[in-house]
C-alpha cells in the first residue's frame, strides 16, 4: 500500500514535465526506493488536504522551540529534571472560566498600511475576517479511534453494493475470482483493494496506522484549487485547466456529497472549503477525465470548523504554548460521473467531555499577537526587505496535544490518546522575500481563549 500510495505521489509531481517514458521509469525507481525506505525508517505521517488559504511551507528544523522565559512559554529545554513538568494544555483548562470575556469584530475585513519591523522586514494587513455564527466557544475532549471492521464494511456496501473485486488482483486475502472476506485482508498495515463497479474500477487503499477508508477511480490523479496557491509553475500548467467551466454545479456537486455524509452517518465533520477540481488521466497527464468540485471538511465543534492545512513549520525563537495534533482528513471529490474520489483518514472522534468557555480574546488583540510573534521569528538578518503580507483572518478551532509538555523535543508525537479541540485565531500570510523571487505561506494559530502560540501551520 505504502509502495503503491509513494508511486502515485510521484507520478503526480513529475506528471508536469513534458518528458513521458523517462518520467515514468525515474518515478517507479523511486518509488520503489521509497518504498523500500517505508519499512526501514520512521516516516512523519501524511497532513491534512489542501485549502484555498495558503499552501504552508516547511522551514528547516534545526533548532528546537525556546521561549525567553518560563511565564509566556512551555518550551523550556533547559529544566530540570527534577522540577515538575508543566502541562499547558491542563492549565487552559482551569483558567477557561478566569479569562475576560470579549466579542469579535463585526467588520468583515482588516486594512493596516506597512509597519516596520526589526531588521528590516515588513508587515502588512489586508485580510478578510471570517468568524463563523456560533453562541458558544467551548473546549472539548476528542480520543483517539480508528475504523472498526464493520465501519469498513459499511463504507464498502454503500459505494460497491455488488461487493465484486477486480479478479486477478494478487491481494493477500483476495480470491482469484474477485470475492474476499475483510477478515482476511491485512488492515492492520493497511493494504490495497481493487473494486469494481460497472465497467469502472476503483482503486482502495484501507487500514494501516492512519486508519484510512480511500477510494479513488484507479490510474487517476485529482489536482484541486487549493494546489495552485503560491506556485507560480504549478499555476502558468495548469491553473487555467483547472478553472475552465465545470457542467456540473457547484449545488448540485455538494449535494451528493452531503448524501454521502448522512448515509454513512458521518458526525462532527463540517464543510470547511469547496474548490475547483480536476481528474487527471495516471498515465497521459494531459488528459482530463473529470472537471467537478472538492469538499474539504474539518473535524468541527460548536459551530467551528478546523482550518486544514497540510504542513507545518518551526523556528527556534518561536514561543510555543500548545503543539497540533493532527486530526484526520476528509475530502469527497464530485464530479460528472458522481462521487469519484473519498478519502477519510479517521484519527479522533469528540466525546462527551466538553468544557464551556464563552470568552474568547477579540481579533485585534490576536492581531498584535501575530506581529510580535512575527517581528520574534523574522525580525533577524536574511530576511532584510522582505514583506509578511497577512491576508486572512478567521476564528476556527485546532486539536491540541493534552498529554505532551513541550519540554524541548522539536517534535512531539502528533497521535496522543486524548488531546483537546479549542477555539483558534488563524492568521494566514505570505512570506515575499527581497525583490518579489520568492513566496512562502504560512498559517499561524492562537488559542482563542488565553492567546497562546501554536505551533505554526
Amino acid at each position: 500500500t505504502d509502495k503503491k500510495t509513494m508511486e502515485r505521489r510521484v507520478r503526480g509531481v513529475f506528471a508536469r514535465k513534458t518528458s513521458a517514458k523517462s518520467v515514468i521509469a525515474l518515478s517507479l525507481v523511486l518509488a520503489l526506493a521509497l518504498g523500500f525506505a517505508a519499512f526501514t525508517t520512521a516516516c512523519q505521517p501524511g497532513q491534512g488536504a489542501q485549502t484555498l488559504t495558503p499552501i504552508p511551507v516547511e522551514k528547516e528544523k534545526s533548532d528546537i522551540p525556546q521561549g525567553e522565559n518560563t511565564e509566556s512559554t512551555s518550551a523550556v529545554a533547559g529544566q530540570a529534571g527534577t522540577e515538575p513538568l508543566r502541562n499547558p494544555a491542563k492549565e487552559l483548562l482551569n483558567s477557561a472560566f478566569e479569562v475576560p470575556g470579549a466579542v469579535p469584530v463585526s467588520v468583515t475585513h482588516i486594512t493596516q498600511p506597512s509597519e516596520p519591523l526589526p531588521a528590516g522586514i515588513k508587515v502588512l494587513v489586508d485580510a478578510d475576517l471570517v468568524i463563523p455564527q456560533t453562541t458558544d466557544y467551548r473546549i472539548r475532549e476528542c480520543k483517539q479511534t480508528s475504523f472498526t471492521l464493520d465501519e469498513y464494511r459499511k463504507m464498502l456496501d454503500y459505494f460497491f453494493p455488488n461487493g465484486k473485486g477486480e479478479p486477478n488482483q494478487e491481494v493477500k486475502g483476495v480470491q482469484a475470482d474477485g470475492t474476499f472476506d475483510l477478515k482476511d485482508l491485512d488492515l492492520e498495515t493497511g493494504t490495497p483493494l481493487y473494486m469494481q463497479k460497472g465497467s469502472d474500477v476503483f482503486s482502495l487503499n484501507l487500514g494501516g496506522k492512519n486508519s484510512v477508508f480511500w477510494m479513488e477511480r484507479e490510474n487517476e490523479i485529482i489536482y484541486q484549487e487549493g494546489d495552485l496557491v503560491g506556485d507560480k509553475e504549478w499555476e502558468q500548467e495548469v491553473g487555467e485547466i483547472i478553472r475552465a467551466p465545470i457542467s456540473l454545479t457547484r449545488d448540485a456537486a455538494l449535494a451528493q456529497a452531503q448524501k454521502v455524509i448522512s448515509d454513512l452517518d458521518i458526525q462532527d465533520w463540517q464543510i470547511e472549503s469547496i474548490q475547483r477540481a480536476i481528474s487527471i488521466d495516471w498515465n497521459h497527464p494531459g488528459t482530463v477525465l473529470g472537471r467537478g468540485w472538492a469538499f474539504v471538511y474539518g473535524l468541527s465543534d460548536a459551530g467551528l470548523t478546523m482550518h486544514q492545512a497540510n504542513s507545518y513549520a518551526s523556528d527556534k525563537h518561536d514561543q510555543l504554548s500548545y503543539w497540533k495534533v493532527d486530526a484526520g482528513v476528509l475530502t469527497i471529490y464530485v464530479d460528472e460521473r458522481g462521487v469519484s474520489d473519498f478519502h477519510w483518514e479517521k484519527r479522533y472522534q469528540p466525546s462527551n467531555v466538553m468544557y464551556s468557555s464563552q470568552s474568547i480574546i477579540s481579533a485585534e488583540d490576536a492581531l498584535k499577537l501575530a506581529k510580535e510573534r512575527i517581528a520574534r521569528i523574522y525580525g533577524e538578518l536574511g530576511y532584510e526587505d522582505s514583506t509578511i503580507e497577512i491576508f486572512d483572518i478567521r476564528l476556527s478551532t485546532v486539536l491540541i496535544g493534552y498529554s505532551d509538555r513541550l519540554t524541548g523535543q522539536p517534535f512531539p508525537d502528533p497521535y496522543e490518546d486524548i488531546a483537546l479541540l479549542i477555539p483558534t485565531w488563524n492568521f494566514s500570510f505570505r512570506l515575499v522575500h527581497g525583490g518579489g523571487s520568492e513566496e512562502e505561506y504560512f498559517t499561524m494559530p492562537f488559542s482563542a481563549i488565553d492567546g497562546g502560540a501554536v505551533s505554526m501551520l
